[in-house]
């Protein structure tokens, strides 16, 4: 079995990453996709999402589904798609630019836009102490990158709904092992 293959139904943590780490989320228009996915897919497709963050070029989540790659492909075809329209929407041309190199750099021979990195890197996590450390290394990375002081202060992820805020952007599913 390969290193990065989700072939059990366990939580894995999992890095999604913006081709050649674009900085494409520095505005909440272009993660409001991601996070309107990521509800679709636990109502819709039994994706048990158990936490999350959103950083400006990539995402982690600790997630559980019966076909976790199917999920992840959906919802990065999904994403890619509705990331892509804002983008000539809006005009960024230097974004749309950079995601373009970095397609011709991976050798596309699709001729589709090329959004995210291949693959999610998932990593199984069996015990509960794995679990707090993956929880906690997610949860923190906005602060190690000087966006917020504290984790529960970055709307996009699951931290202010494991502080106990109400207000959180997406509900989570509990975690047992």
């Amino acid at each position: 079995m390969s290193r990065y293959r989700a072939d059990e139904n366990l939580p894995y943590f999992c890095t999604i990453t913006v081709r050649d780490w674009v900085p494409a989320f520095l505005d909440s228009r272009y993660i409001d996709p991601i996070i309107e996915s990521l509800s679709y897919c636990r109502t819709k497709k039994g994706l048990q999402l158990f936490a999350y963050v959103v950083m400006p070029n990539h995402l982690h989540m600790i997630a559980a589904a019966r076909e976790l790659h199917a999920v992840v492909r959906d919802f990065k075809r999904y994403t890619s798609r509705c990331i892509h329209e804002r983008l000539v929407a809006d005009h960024r041309q230097t974004i749309l630019n950079w995601l373009e190199q970095a397609a011709q750099h991976a050798r596309r021979d699709r001729d589709e836009f090329s959004f995210w990195e291949d693959g999610f890197h998932p990593q199984a996590i069996y015990t509960t102490a794995v679990f707090d450390q993956k929880l906690r290394y997610l949860h923190e990375n906005p602060v190690r990158k000087g966006l917020v002081r504290r984790p529960e202060d970055w709307w996009f992820s699951s931290a202010g709904w494991y502080a106990g805020d109400e207000e959180s952007c997406l509900q989570m599913d509990r975690l047992e092992l």
